[in-house]
């Protein structure tokens, strides 16, 4: 059985609306994480409008430069650092360190259910694609914008695996146990194990995607070990 999808759509092209939905979801669910870890309400409403546009900008951003300016598309770990830009930007604002913390792991918790829901977009729009595959659950592209392909089904794999990373983390929390820095590690894991499956992989032995993820990696263990030291009092 094949899932067959013609990208050719006569009014508006899915993707730009699951995006869109990715955000609203995304942001959502941080805000109230937020209000509930005791974020100041106006600094929340704040993050929330400066988030998706430092998250596009980046999105482009990085795009544009790993492409050398030749390409301009929306990358998802772009996006990524722009979402954490954002809580940076706000927290130098703010200046509570407990507020800081509470806005990284909101934050964190919410990207796998954003990314989940941007995945859909990409297997609807043909982007993002999988390797050349004619297997069972395998996806047939048609259309002028992605031509003819049968693919792995990747997008809709990363879908679902970081819907189910997102809801382990929201039990964790809801348990009141950390959930940031499992969610942050065996995101950055599923990222670099599934671009191995992607189109744009192949013939290579690390993409440039799974040597930022590495990077990202490196970046999130530091201040994750910064995080969890205890604040000097001064006596």
């Amino acid at each position: 059985m094949t899932m067959d999808i013609n990208t050719d759509y006569s009014v508006i092209s899915p993707y730009p609306i699951m995006i869109m939905l990715s955000f609203a979801v995304g942001l959502t669910v941080s805000y109230l994480l937020d209000r509930r870890g005791g974020v100041p309400e106006t600094v929340c409403r704040y993050l929330m409008l400066l988030s998706p546009l430092m998250s596009v900008f980046c999105g482009f951003g990085l795009t544009y430069i790993t492409s050398g300016g030749k390409m301009l598309g929306l990358s998802s770990l772009g996006g990524l650092i722009g979402m954490y830009a954002a809580v940076v930007t706000l927290s130098l604002i703010n200046g509570r360190r407990d507020d800081t913390i509470t806005m990284f792991g909101s934050c964190t918790l919410a990207l796998p259910l954003m990314y989940s829901v941007s995945k859909i977009g990409c297997t609807l729009a043909g982007c993002c694609r999988g390797f050349e595959y004619e297997g069972a659950l395998g996806i047939h592209y048609s259309g002028r914008l992605s031509g003819e392909a049968d693919v792995f089904p990747v997008q809709p794999l990363e879908s679902l695996i970081f819907l189910g990373i997102f809801i382990s983390g929201l039990l964790l929390y809801l348990r009141g146990r950390k959930a940031a820095a499992p969610i942050y590690f065996t995101g950055a894991a599923a990222k670099f194990a599934l671009d191995f499956l992607r189109q744009s992989h192949v013939g290579k032995i690390l993409s440039l995607t799974q040597v930022l993820v590495a990077l990202l990696l490196m970046v999130g263990t530091v201040i994750l070990v910064i995080a969890d030291k205890p604040e000097k009092t001064e006596h």
